[in-house]
């Protein structure tokens, strides 16, 4: 059971609610980003996601991004597609029109394979527009 005042839910994308362990967790004085303490826990959380990922290659390097989903898209964006490339975006709700405008931002053409709100593509759209030409990225 909650110990927090009653609230109101603030529907918007990310992580809104908290559990009363995680709000007191938060109240710990910060880490430094290059002590002991915290590359442990650091290393611990690039382990938890090569499990998560079903890697067991230790060069495996998953990403731990400091900042909202935007950041991410940008980085992916901006990192892993150069200007001219095509890349297919599955349309699985509003964000995805945000995702394919950042590539366009890029100078890359994004096209964007789209479902109805709340459904996603389906394998054989997906498969058959992978078909029509090559994509560097699929996100």
């Amino acid at each position: 059971m909650s110990t927090q005042a009653p609230h109101p839910a603030l529907l918007i994308p990310g992580p809104i609610e908290f559990d009363d362990q995680d709000l007191q967790a938060m109240s710990h004085y910060s880490e430094s980003h290059v002590g002991a303490p915290f590359v442990a826990v650091f290393g611990e959380a690039l382990s938890m996601l090569r499990k998560l990922f079903q890697t067991t290659n230790p060069a495996s390097q998953p990403f731990v991004i400091s900042g909202s989903g935007t950041l991410g898209w940008d980085q992916v964006a901006a990192n892993l597609a150069e200007r001219g490339d095509e890349v297919l975006v599955l349309h699985t709700g509003y964000f995805a029109d945000s995702f394919a405008d950042c590539f366009e931002t890029y100078g890359v053409k994004a096209t964007q394979l789209k479902a109805p709100i709340g459904d996603r593509p389906q394998l054989d759209e997906v498969e058959a527009e992978l078909k029509k030409k090559h994509y560097k990225l699929i996100t």
